[in-house]
Order: structure tokens, then C-alpha cells, then sequence
């Protein structure tokens, strides 16, 4: 990193790098979690980025609570979303789930698109 950045860093946090942010660190340090959780609060529990969380929704591995619309937000069981956590072989499904979509988009992207008279 740059010496800006560095500098910013340190400032902000008292000389320690932040990496992760204030609302994760409070949903990690909680006693008890929320029945339901949100993509956000899921991501966290399962050390995704948020963008991942429908990705797991749509291979079927994470189902969300209730039946809403497609443009709703979604919540989650935490106790769910602990189970996912807590057993090697569904981190596996996840990992790769994820990996096979992404390897999918990049392919997409690197692919030369043909117009309709064939020509570049």
C-alpha cells in the first residue's frame, strides 16, 4: 500500500489495521444471535462476501425464511446459517459453489462477442 493509505489506516484505528468492519465485530461479539439474520449479518456468519450469499440461494444451499418476492430483503435462520458453518463438507459445497460461478462469469467476460454479420 501507499504511505497515504497506510497513514489513514493507522489513524483511524489507533495504529491497528481494521479488517473487518464495525457492524461484523459486533455481530461476531454478540452472546446470543438474532433468530433471523440478513444477507449482510449471513455473509459474515459464513465468511462470504455479501455478493455470494444469492449465489448459495440459487445452487440451493441457503433457503431464505418464508416465500418473499424477488426484490425483497432476505432473512435467514441463524441457526441455519451455523449449521452451514459448522460442517466441513457443506464449507466444501459452499467454496466451490462459489468458485464454479464466479469461474463461470470470468468466462463469460473473456469470450470475443460476434456482432449479428459476424464481425467483431
Amino acid at each position: 500500500m501507499n504511505r497515504e493509505v497506510n497513514e489513514a489506516l493507522a489513524a483511524k484505528s489507533n495504529g491497528k489495521p481494521e479488517l473487518i468492519s464495525a457492524q461484523a465485530r459486533e455481530l461476531l461479539n454478540l452472546r446470543r444471535l438474532p433468530a433471523m439474520l440478513n444477507i449482510q449479518q449471513t455473509a459474515v456468519l459464513l465468511g462470504l462476501a455479501e455478493h455470494d450469499v444469492p449465489v448459495l440461494i440459487g445452487v440451493g444451499l441457503l433457503k431464505p425464511l418464508g416465500d418473499p418476492p424477488p426484490n425483497s430483503v432476505k432473512y435467514f435462520a441463524s441457526i441455519q446459517v451455523l449449521e452451514l458453518a459448522g460442517e466441513l463438507s457443506r464449507l466444501c459445497k459452499i467454496r466451490n459453489a462459489v468458485y464454479e460461478y464466479w469461474r463461470g462469469k470470468n468466462a463469460a467476460k473473456s469470450k470475443p462477442r460476434y456482432s449479428r454479420n459476424g464481425h467483431r
